[in-house]
């Protein structure tokens, strides 16, 4: 009797960007998406990203327009840690404290390099 074969199936990263202003999620978006093949979930609103995480396995990484506090209070920061999530912040000068937390800063204004290195550092961590 002959076997079925399991179906191939390519691991696609899951990215999350919580980002109000159109011309700086657009450039982050574009920055992820260079890397390859993913899956970029864009929110504008902190209110939207936990419902639209009820379907979603694993999350790779969030960038996140919050200072620690905010993703600290707001219960986002451990929501999004349930799925994996390391966590880029987009605001905030306090490195250490971002660093102390587990967590990337990336500063504004950012390149499409430093995108790039925030990733590799969230995935050797």
């Amino acid at each position: 009797m002959p076997h079925a074969a399991a179906p191939f199936t390519t691991y696609c990263p899951t990215y999350v960007v919580l980002e109000r202003d159109a011309l700086i999620s657009a450039d982050l978006i574009q920055a992820i998406e260079s890397l390859g093949p993913c899956r970029v979930m864009h929110f504008s609103s902190i209110d939207q990203v936990t419902p639209a995480l009820e379907d979603v396995g694993a999350v790779d990484a969030a960038f996140l327009e919050m200072r620690v506090d905010d993703a600290l209070s707001s219960g986002l920061a451990a929501h999004l840690a349930k799925h994996g999530a390391r966590l880029v912040l987009t605001l905030g000068e306090d490195v250490e404290r971002v660093m102390g937390e587990g967590w990337r800063l990336l500063l504004r204004p950012f390149t499409e390099r430093m995108v790039h290195d925030a990733l590799m550092e969230t995935s050797a961590a």
